[in-house]
């Protein structure tokens, strides 16, 4: 549903066509709520059948031959995003591959076991470097997307608008924060197991082979 509400919410600062629309998105919402533009115009076509959104055909290119279609949000779609913000929702479940792998290390060896937290850790210090680059241009008032949203909403509510954005952007950098930590202290586990080794194995031997593995081995 993020993703039906992301887009009014970006059609509440002025009518869009698809394209226009969804490079919007990929330099605003995609940065919480990542989705492909082959998932954004299809839902444009649920949320016009819903009466949330109304489209015009405008004429396209310099000949004017073909139509593209612009998006407007109805007073529909304006309560809908009304009500949808003030919806108490609980958090989704957690689905997280890295903890689930994380859990059954002792199945690969002390190599493989860094190899997955330096990975993790790399992957999670981008994602704040991104996101604190992000938040510097939001309190610049400097993005595109802000910028359209300013523009179409009366001064008053400007502060509001700016803080509630960078808000949700520095929860996102504490969470990669943490992420860097919990990869930080993987990596001291792993040091640890590795100097209390007491069977002498290598940096490549397994902890434990799977046990269909151990029993054909005669372990």
């Amino acid at each position: 549903m993020s993703l039906r509400h992301a887009l009014l919410a970006l059609l509440e600062a002025g009518s869009m066509t698809g394209y226009e629309l969804a490079k919007q998105f990929e330099n605003s919402t995609d940065y919480v709520w990542h989705a492909q533009h082959s998932q954004i115009y299809p839902e444009l076509r649920r949320l016009e059948g819903l009466g949330l959104v109304s489209a015009t055909d405008l004429p396209r290119g310099a000949k004017q031959l073909a139509t593209k279609r612009a998006y407007s949000l109805t007073r529909a779609g304006a309560a809908e995003l009304r009500r949808w913000v003030g919806d108490i929702e609980d958090p989704p479940a957690i689905r997280d591959s890295a903890y689930v792998k994380a859990s059954y290390l002792e199945y690969g060896s002390a190599r493989q076991a860094r190899e997955q937290f330096r990975a993790h850790r790399t992957h999670y210090e981008r994602l704040r470097d991104r996101y604190e680059r992000h938040v510097e241009h939001l309190q610049q008032r400097s993005t595109s997307p802000l910028r359209r949203r300013l523009a179409a909403a009366p001064p008053a509510a400007h502060d509001a608008i700016v803080a509630y954005e960078v808000h949700a952007y520095r929860g996102l950098i504490e969470r990669m924060k943490a992420e860097i930590t919990w990869a930080d202290q993987g990596l001291q586990l792993v040091q640890q197991l590795a100097g209390g080794n007491q069977e002498g194995l290598g940096d490549d031997a397994p902890y434990l082979v799977p046990a269909p593995e151990r029993h054909a081995h005669g372990s």
